[in-house]
């Protein structure tokens, strides 16, 4: 890549707004750079990491970064920008192969491991990504991101003593880098220390005011004042170490044994399958029903971005309303009623993954299985004011949705259905 001697003052410019973090200006300014040398790999490098650096650029940034290893095709530093970029577009595989090909390039780039590091914390290859953490620090001593993954990859492989060491030296070198105060919070809620990870997530913040995982940090450990929430991330944590193909085993084995448990005869087989089921709801509800205690709380709330308050408040409002549904339809022995609760409550399934989806195509499939669950349990409840020749679809709508919202716990597992949002 080309060094700075006879730097442009566009670029020259640009390479000073870019470390000021005015990524829009830096940008236009290595556009003037281009628009005298469009071939200039150097200039395409750094407009590629500034549209990197800005929400929803990433696959623009993409293309851009390409035109620059167009040009030079044997620069590290294009493909580890590459690899990084692939990472945060969820494309592992893509990113690793990208990553190893910076290495074979230059083997003595510490970033080119830092790269490949990513790539298998995506792929949730936490070993590998120890190592990869490991052979960059080897390089550069200095190099934080590294330093930070290296503390994600023990923490994820349940290694807490030897994450608190690393964590706590990172501390002691820079006690104001806001991704090291992220880990030692994550680090604190996996081993129980609530308190603690505010704290650090509350400076990560102050640090780094829009730096999402400390506010997700932060919001995680609000909810883990709940008991209940508290058990869902253990569940989480440990869900997390095994890695995504065991994880679909439990899932299944789980299914399976609820099966071969509702053989058996009288209240045993029954409790079993209830107890499943109560499972499946607290897994897949309990982050949103946390967020709705927190829209009670005055200074959590804050926290929370609109999409997040109102997947809260239709879940967790659709849970009283199930919940209470069920109770009174028990209760006055209405079969309408208790309907209408069990449409409620399957809604929350679907509804749980929509708001807060960053898939596209999830959201609008879970969006309208939830929609139809609600629906149906609504003209189940007026079903006798509905004409009789209707009757018959109202009844295979409510089944049908109930039926998809059942489905939408397995759906959910998927990975192209079901993302995190940017």
């Amino acid at each position: 890549m080309n060094n700075a001697s006879g730097i442009s003052p566009q670029i020259l410019r640009g390479l000073q707004l870019k470390d000021l973090g005015r990524y829009t200006d830096a940008e236009r300014a290595f556009k003037e750079a281009l628009a005298q040398e469009p071939n200039d790999a150097f200039a395409l490098h750094q407009l590629a990491a500034c549209q990197f650096h800005q929400t929803g650029r990433q696959r623009e940034a993409l293309g851009t970064v390409d035109a620059a290893i167009a040009v030079e095709p044997n620069s590290a530093d294009h493909h580890i920008l590459r690899s990084f970029i692939l990472s945060h577009l969820k494309r592992g595989k893509e990113a690793l192969e990208t990553a190893r090909m910076a290495i074979g390039l230059d083997p003595h780039r510490s970033g080119a491991f830092t790269a490949a590091a990513q790539a298998h914390l995506h792929l949730e290859n936490w070993a590998d990504a120890e190592t990869s953490a490991r052979q960059a620090l080897a390089l550069d001593a200095d190099n934080s991101a590294a330093a930070n993954q290296l503390a994600q990859a023990l923490r994820l492989q349940n290694k807490l003593a030897e994450n608190a060491s690393h964590v706590a030296g990172m501390l002691a070198r820079d006690p104001s880098d806001p991704h090291t105060h992220a880990s030692a919070g994550w680090a604190a809620l996996q081993r129980g220390e609530r308190r603690t990870a505010e704290v650090h997530f509350r400076e990560a913040l102050r640090l780094s005011p829009g730096f999402e995982s400390a506010r997700e940090g932060l919001l995680t450990s609000f909810r883990s004042r709940s008991p209940l929430y508290r058990a869902y991330l253990r569940y989480c944590f440990a869900m997390q170490r095994i890695g995504r193909g065991r994880q679909w085993a439990v899932i299944i084995g789980a299914y399976i044994a609820m099966k071969l448990g509702s053989q058996i005869k009288g209240g045993v087989g029954s409790a079993i399958v209830v107890i499943y089921f109560l499972f499946v709801l607290w897994v897949w509800v309990a982050k949103a029903a946390g967020n709705f205690l927190l829209l009670y709380d005055s200074f959590a709330r804050h926290a929370l971005r609109r999409n997040e308050k109102i997947e809260a408040a239709v879940v967790g409002g659709g849970l009283i309303l199930g919940l209470a549904a069920l109770a009174g339809g028990l209760v006055f022995r209405s079969s309408a009623v208790q309907c209408l609760g069990i449409g409620c409550i399957a809604a929350i399934f679907p509804l749980s993954m929509t708001f807060t989806n960053g898939s596209i195509i999830g959201r609008w499939l879970f969006g309208c299985i939830g929609a139809l669950a609600l629906l149906g349990g609504f003209l189940a409840l007026g079903k006798s004011a509905i004409p009789l020749a209707y009757q018959h679809g109202a009844e295979l709508l409510f089944s049908t949705a109930v039926i998809a919202s059942a489905a939408s716990t397995w759906l959910g597992n998927i990975r192209a259905l079901r993302q995190p949002m940017d």
